[in-house]
C-alpha cells in the first residue's frame, strides 16, 4: 500500500513571481504552493501493485510537466498533464498543474475548472484554495480571492510556509485592490511565519518604507541583501531606502555591487536613471 501523502512539486512561485509589486521578488519563494499526492487508505484504487503502478506513473508525469512549465513550454507541460490524468484520472496534483498552466496563459475559465476539479478530490485542501485564491486575485475578483486565502489561512493541516506564502499573495491582493491600509500588518504576519522567505523579507522592507518606517525598512532589506538570496530588485530597494535616508555612501556601495553582479537587470538602468521612484 502506498504512503497516504507522498510529496511531488512545488508550483506557485513561478507566477506570483511575475506579479508581485512591480515584477521586483527575490528568486525565491520558500516553500512554494506544494502538491502533495493524498491517497485514502479505504480507496481500492491503491490497494494493489498495478494501480500503484500507475499513481507511480501519473506522479512522474506530473513532475516533468511541472519541469516544462517552469521553463514555459506550455503545450508540453499539458500533453504530459493529460499522460497523467490518463494513468490515474483523479489525481489532484495534476489538476492544479493544468491550473496554473491555464493560468499562465490567462485562460481563467479553465484554470478554475481543473482547480475546482483538484478541490473536489481533495475537499478543503489548502494549497489548492491558495492557487484558487491566487487566480480570483489575478482576475480581481478580490472578495472572492480573500475568500479562498482565508480559508487556507485557518485550515490546522497548512504548515507556517504555506501560511506565510498565503498572506504574501494577500497581500498583493489588498495592494492591487487598493488597501494599501492593511499591507503591511498582513506582511508583518507573514514574515512572522517565514522570515527566511526572501520574497516575503522584500515586500516586507517595501512596506515598511512606503509606511515611512525607513530605519526598519533598512534593517529588514540589509538583512535580505547580506544573504545568498540578494537579487537586484532587493539591492535596488536597498539603494532607495538609503536615498531616502540620505546615506549616499552606501547608495554607491550597492550601486556597484548591482552592476556588478546585475549588469544587464532593469534595476541597473533605474540607477543610472536615477529613477529612485520607479
Amino acid at each position: 500500500m502506498l504512503s497516504s501523502r507522498a510529496p511531488v512539486f512545488s508550483l506557485a512561485v513561478r507566477l506570483v513571481q511575475k506579479t508581485l509589486w512591480g515584477g521586483a521578488v527575490a528568486a525565491v519563494l520558500a516553500g512554494c504552493a506544494s502538491t502533495d499526492v493524498q491517497t485514502p487508505t479505504n480507496d481500492p484504487m491503491y490497494n494493489t501493485s498495478v494501480d500503484a503502478e500507475r499513481l507511480r506513473l501519473a506522479q512522474t508525469r506530473v513532475q516533468l510537466g511541472a519541469m516544462h512549465f517552469s521553463e514555459g513550454r506550455y503545450d508540453i507541460a499539458l500533453g504530459e498533464v493529460a499522460q497523467a490524468l490518463q494513468a490515474h484520472p483523479n489525481y489532484a496534483d495534476a489538476y492544479n498543474l493544468r491550473g496554473w498552466i491555464y493560468l499562465s496563459q490567462r485562460d481563467y475559465l479553465k484554470a478554475d475548472a481543473s482547480f475546482d476539479r483538484a478541490l473536489s478530490i481533495r475537499p478543503g485542501d489548502p494549497d489548492t484554495r491558495y492557487n484558487l485564491g491566487w487566480s480570483q486575485c489575478q482576475q480581481k475578483n478580490f472578495e472572492r480571492a480573500h475568500m479562498h486565502f482565508d480559508a487556507a489561512l485557518v485550515d490546522g493541516r497548512y504548515p507556517d510556509a504555506g501560511r506565510a506564502r498565503t498572506l504574501l499573495a494577500k497581500a498583493v491582493c489588498l495592494r492591487d485592490e487598493g488597501k494599501t491600509d492593511q499591507v503591511l500588518p498582513v506582511l508583518t504576519q507573514a514574515y512572522e511565519l517565514d522570515p527566511g522567505n526572501p520574497a516575503i523579507g522584500l515586500n516586507y522592507s517595501r512596506a515598511l518604507m512606503e509606511s515611512g518606517d525607513l530605519q526598519r525598512a533598512r534593517f529588514y532589506i540589509r538583512r535580505l541583501n547580506n544573504s545568498e538570496f540578494a537579487s537586484a530588485a532587493s539591492l535596488w530597494l536597498g539603494m532607495r531606502i538609503d536615498h531616502k535616508l540620505g546615506d549616499s555612501l552606501a547608495v554607491r556601495q550597492q550601486g556597484n555591487q548591482l552592476i556588478q553582479r546585475f549588469p544587464t537587470s532593469r534595476e541597473r538602468d533605474l540607477y543610472e536613471q536615477g529613477a529612485w521612484n520607479e
